[in-house]
């Protein structure tokens, strides 16, 4: 059974709303960790679907490969490992062109079989 929970979220803005730069990729991040809560190993973790923005404003973000180039778009590493098993977490980085605004935002992390989370989170 899939199951997932996303159990951090942030921004690259520090307490006075200002722009840092954490990975020194000259865009401005948010980021997701996303636990696998479930009993069995995620795949084919790109045909994930990942939705963010402020409340009431937010968009479908488009993985990398099928972004064509253009931002936002997001991008995943497997924390200590090479494979989505039970028990593990993955860091999604979600990468926009501009700095975004802080205030109160809502994420939804969806797996490949439509099993999601979703949350607000503020920076």
């Amino acid at each position: 059974e899939t199951q997932v929970t996303i159990i951090q979220a942030t921004g690259e803005l520090n307490s006075g709303g200002t722009w840092v730069d954490a990975n020194s990729n000259g865009f401005f991040d948010i980021y997701f960790w996303v636990k696998n809560v479930g009993t069995t190993r995620i795949t084919n973790i790109s045909e994930s679907d990942v939705y963010v923005g402020p409340v009431g404003n937010w968009r479908r973000i488009p993985y990398v490969d099928y972004a064509s180039g253009a931002k936002p778009n997001w991008t995943y590493s497997i924390e200590n490992g090479t494979e989505w098993w039970t028990a593990d977490t993955i860091k999604v980085t979600i990468t926009y062109s501009s700095t975004q605004s802080a205030g109160t935002y809502w994420g939804k992390f969806v797996a490949p079989n439509g099993v999601s989370y979703e949350l607000n989170f503020s920076f």
